[in-house]
């Protein structure tokens, strides 16, 4: 009889070190893209439906909401996911830059940061097409709809609020974790969320404005979630 030989692993000895940056980064890059991918999908769904309409029509709104219901369903589904990881990736980036002493660039991060975890696409994959289809559910519909066209507007400012706080410091920075190229086109779409969401906030029609910045600053911060992950540590 034989006696298999023992093989011991000692995994104290296979450490991987991932630092805070690079983990974020590649957390922003993932969520972003998931982001990008969740802006085309509200593209394709009822635009009274699934952006903040300005004025608001209740029934073009219930009646996109019904027509839509799937794509806004996947918009919602791959949203909300998204969102979760590109928070996490702000707050790992968000933790590096303290560390480092940048607070005004870790102000723009955790701006960022509060501006997903709102969760805005579980209203819009999860609450309105259902609610839209209910017999008496109109006025139901209206209250969930006003509420997600304030919060996606008030996320969106916030987000580019965030993106131009913490990117315009990158470019200051005398050591940068984004190139400047990517940091100005960030700060940009940043810059052209806050005014569109502003106008919207005030009445004008300019929701469309509003859905292209976010699908063009979610694109951008793929390449600058991806910049941060593959930096030189």
């Amino acid at each position: 009889m034989t006696e298999a030989g023992r093989v011991t692993l000692d995994l104290g000895q296979i450490e991987a070190r991932v630092s805070n940056l690079r983990a974020g980064g590649a957390a922003v890059a993932l969520g972003s893209f998931g982001v990008t991918a969740t802006s085309v999908l509200y593209a394709l769904s009822p635009p009274a439906a699934a952006l903040p309409a300005q004025p608001f029509d209740q029934a073009l709104a219930l009646a996109g909401a019904v027509a839509g219901a799937r794509t806004m369903f996947a918009a919602g589904t791959v949203g909300i996911f998204s969102d979760i990881v590109m928070a996490v990736g702000a707050l790992l980036v968000a933790l590096d830059l303290a560390r480092r002493g940048r607070s005004l660039a870790v102000a723009g991060w955790i701006a960022i940061l509060l501006s997903i975890v709102v969760l805005v696409d579980a209203i819009v994959g999860f609450v309105l097409g259902p609610v839209a289809e209910l017999k008496d559910g109109a006025g139901a519909f209206t209250a969930f709809k006003r509420l997600f066209d304030v919060l996606f507007l008030l996320g969106t400012a916030a987000f580019g609020a965030g993106a131009m706080l913490a990117l315009t410091n990158e470019m200051r920075s005398a050591v940068p974790i984004v190139s400047k190229p990517v940091a100005i086109a960030g700060a940009l779409t940043g810059m052209a969320g806050v005014l569109a969401a502003g106008a919207c906030l005030a009445g004008f029609p300019l929701e469309q404005a509003v859905g292209i910045s976010i699908g063009l600053g979610s694109a951008v911060f793929v390449a600058i979630g991806a910049q941060i992950m593959l930096r030189p540590q």
